[in-house]
């Protein structure tokens, strides 16, 4: 029954692609949660997200290549530089697989956060004829609703009624589809100025405003201090940059009173509280493990290798619980593809801030925007791991098609 509902939903996504290609892009975007929807084909997992981009990806390259192949051309006249550090990502990316103890487990996981995204990244520079940025923001704000809903349902039904999925964590914060609350901010985050740059330009601004209030209590009530801070500088960050710079410099003051004289902020901006304590210990086993010898400094661990190659034979495990990542995106770079592919990651990220900082002088509320995004990920992402994860690394690659197209 499994094999016969993935075909038809193959069957019928292909069909969709072929009629409508924008709306397949779009319902693939909004889809992005739905890799939690995992099943087998054969000896293969796969989750929906994947048999979706496998549907549009294929369609894409026997219907629409031709033609989007000039766009390709094009791009890659204008960027030849990122052109080649992309390739280059993909290269050491690939490497990751083969220092890993786990190597088919590293494959899925290469083609689930580096393959198939970058390839979407470059079905979308084909396609920015037929889909445009605002298009793209659109599509990205909608992906926010259902987990902004399910958000709020966790904390308003009973939670008897709850299956486990459903359920609250321990500590009563939200987790929606996911894991983990953090893994709430670490999508809705990065989307908020996209949701304030539609609210400021777009004809639909009602539901703009709608969306952004569920996100904003989603966010809330997931109570993800990574995510809510790190939006909190982008906004004072935008504030500057649109001239209200007297009103920025008073909430900074504020905040930083806050700090000081308000104890359990003071301790989780500082670390001193469990969660801050344990990141402390978790960077210093990576930074070890690092340090250990040349070939950890240049290789890392491999893909997916972090608890086994570093948390695991050295953790307590009564103190810290088994994690896949050490929770800080330098490290978290560097450990699963080397010192060479954490190079080339932030040299792209770095290029795209660059050319943020273009459309700022031309287009400011968009470069605002823009760049409100680029410093959310970078700083949620010093506590956090906000790309190694099925919809968290499409989510990068589109904001990085967002900033070009």
């Amino acid at each position: 029954m499994v094999l016969l509902a993935v075909i038809v939903y193959f069957i019928l996504f292909s069909l969709l692609v072929q009629k409508n290609f924008k709306a397949a892009v779009g319902f693939l975007i909004i889809l992005l949660p739905s890799y939690f929807i995992r099943f087998d084909l054969g000896p293969l997992p796969s989750t929906l997200l994947e048999l979706s981009f496998g549907a549009l990806f294929l369609v894409w390259i026997c219907k629409y290549l031709k033609k989007d192949f000039v766009e390709i051309k094009n791009f890659y006249s204008e960027h030849k530089i990122i052109v080649w550090l992309v390739c280059l990502l993909l290269t050491f990316s690939t490497l990751g697989i083969f220092i890993s103890w786990e190597p088919i487990k590293s494959l899925g996981v290469w083609r689930a956060y580096f393959l198939e995204p970058i390839l979407f990244f470059i079905l979308l520079i084909g396609s920015r004829k037929k889909i445009n940025r605002d298009d793209l923001i659109w599509f990205l704000s909608l992906s926010t609703i259902s987990i902004s809903l399910v958000a709020i349902l966790q904390k308003i039904t009973d939670p008897t009624i709850l299956t486990t999925l459903l359920k609250p964590d321990s500590q009563g914060r939200v987790t929606s589809f996911f894991t983990s609350p953090n893994a709430v901010g670490l999508y809705l985050g990065p989307v908020v100025p996209l949701i304030f740059y539609g609210i400021k330009t777009s004809k639909i601004k009602k539901y703009y405003i709608t969306i952004l209030i569920l996100v904003l209590i989603a966010l809330l009530l997931s109570f993800s201090e990574g995510a809510i801070l790190a939006l909190g500088i982008s906004i004072i960050g935008a504030m500057f940059l649109l001239g209200f710079k007297k009103t920025a410099s008073a909430i900074v003051v504020f905040c930083t009173l806050a700090v000081i004289l308000i104890t359990p902020i003071k301790q989780s901006i500082l670390f001193q509280n469990r969660s801050g304590q344990n990141r402390l210990i978790i960077w210093s086993y990576t930074r070890n493990y690092l340090s250990k010898n040349p070939i950890n400094f240049i290789f890392g661990a491999g893909l997916s290798q972090f608890n086994r190659k570093i948390q695991r034979p050295v953790n307590d495990f009564k103190t810290i619980e088994p994690l896949i990542f050490p929770h800080n995106i330098i490290l978290n770079v560097w450990s699963e593809i080397g010192l060479f592919g954490m190079i080339i990651f932030f040299t792209i990220y770095l290029w795209t801030v660059r050319i943020s900082l273009t459309k700022f002088n031309k287009e400011k509320y968009f470069g605002t925007a823009v760049l409100m995004v680029l410093s959310i990920l970078f700083i949620h992402g010093l506590v956090d791991a906000p790309y190694f994860k099925n919809d968290l690394s499409f989510l990068w690659w589109i904001i990085m098609a967002i900033i070009i197209i």
